[in-house]
């Protein structure tokens, strides 16, 4: 073949003794075509001196993108609950991970469905078969609610695997995370911004630990520094001791802070106390929700979290990667301040510049 023409599909084909349809698709690592048959084509085109063309590449999927998607594969989003094989039935965050993976799954032409782990009688083995059987080739994997001795033994070698958040920490996969330690500096400085200058943190160390520390950290080092020094106090209970209501109320009665930053056990502690919000004190939470647009705070972005997960599965469906990677990757995605009524501005945002100043 001249060096200065590429080969034509056709061309290929014929050397394959296969449709044009096949090498175009086996070209681009199209999952439907079988590994065997996409490696053989890409050697004897490669050997024939094609190169792929990233414009070319780029110009068709535009033309794909203005087209409705054609199907791709199955991807499942794993199930962890004990009890319930529902999405409907797991936390808030997790149903915002599947609603956003599921609809960026169906714009590039795949189906999502949720895949329940707990179902009796089920292990590494059989999952692996019965996922096969369906053929299904890409997993999402939402954060764990409870420990699970399945995927400690499970075989990744025939599939495409991403993590969410903070589960499955033992495995080497690739995920996607909310970037926790710039979301309480983010939070601090806004609310000093808006004018708060009482600034009481409360978290528990089991929400801590489920984060990698995402939260205490951050918030050891902003009271560190000049401006955090006015009037950053932080409150830490364990989050499963029965004790944990008292403490919480004990300390918010004796610091009595402007505003507080923290889990939801907060602010029921403070409806507890007959104290009103905003007017008694304001209330900002770790993870706002468009259900309560109300109650201001961090925007953890889950539903952008589950779509991310869906790009980098398909990434690695497209181009053929199975199993767990040599080099895991992390796509952290940043948090975002939501206003609410609990948490109103009291104005002199100069302060914080002078404050950073001295």
């Amino acid at each position: 073949m001249p060096p200065s023409r590429y080969p034509t599909t056709r061309e290929i084909a014929t050397a394959c003794a296969c449709s044009q349809s096949t090498v175009s698709n086996a070209l681009r690592n199209d999952p439907r075509i079988s590994a065997e048959t996409r490696a053989r084509i890409q050697k004897i085109a490669t050997e024939m001196g094609w190169r792929a063309n990233p414009l070319a590449a780029a110009f068709m999927a535009h033309l794909r993108s203005t087209k409705p998607p054609r199907y791709q594969a199955n991807l499942a989003f794993i199930v962890s609950h004990p009890q319930s094989a529902r999405v409907e039935d797991l936390p808030p965050h997790q149903r915002e991970n599947f609603r956003g993976a599921r609809n960026r799954a169906e714009q590039l032409g795949y189906v999502l469905d949720p895949v329940w782990v707990q179902e009796p009688g089920i292990n590494a083995d059989n999952l692996a078969r019965m996922l096969q059987r369906r053929e299904i080739h890409g997993l999402i994997i939402p954060g764990m609610i409870g420990p699970t001795p399945l995927f400690a033994s499970f075989d990744w070698r025939h599939f495409s695997s991403v993590a969410l958040g903070s589960g499955l920490a033992e495995s080497p996969l690739h995920r996607v995370a909310f970037n926790y330690n710039r979301a309480i500096p983010m939070a601090l400085h806004r609310l000093f911004e808006m004018g708060y200058r009482r600034i009481g943190v409360i978290v528990s160390t089991a929400y801590d630990k489920k984060v990698n520390h995402g939260w205490l950290y951050p918030l050891y080092y902003e009271q560190k520094q000049p401006w955090g020094r006015q009037w950053i106090k932080s409150c830490i209970f364990s989050g499963s001791d029965a004790s944990d209501r008292h403490r919480v109320r004990a300390w918010i009665e004796k610091e009595r802070p402007d505003v507080i930053l923290g889990e939801y056990l907060a602010w029921h502690v403070i409806h507890e106390m007959g104290w009103r919000i905003p007017d008694d004190v304001a209330f900002a939470t770790f993870d706002w929700s468009a259900e309560h647009p109300d109650i201001g705070g961090i925007h953890q972005s889950h539903d952008i979290i589950g779509a991310m997960a869906v790009d980098l599965l398909t990434s690695q469906l497209t181009q053929n990667e199975r199993g767990l990677p040599a080099v895991p990757k992390l796509l952290q995605i940043e948090g975002k301040w939501r206003d609410g009524e609990s948490v109103p501005g009291r104005g002199e945002p100069d302060l914080l510049e002078n404050s950073r100043a001295s």
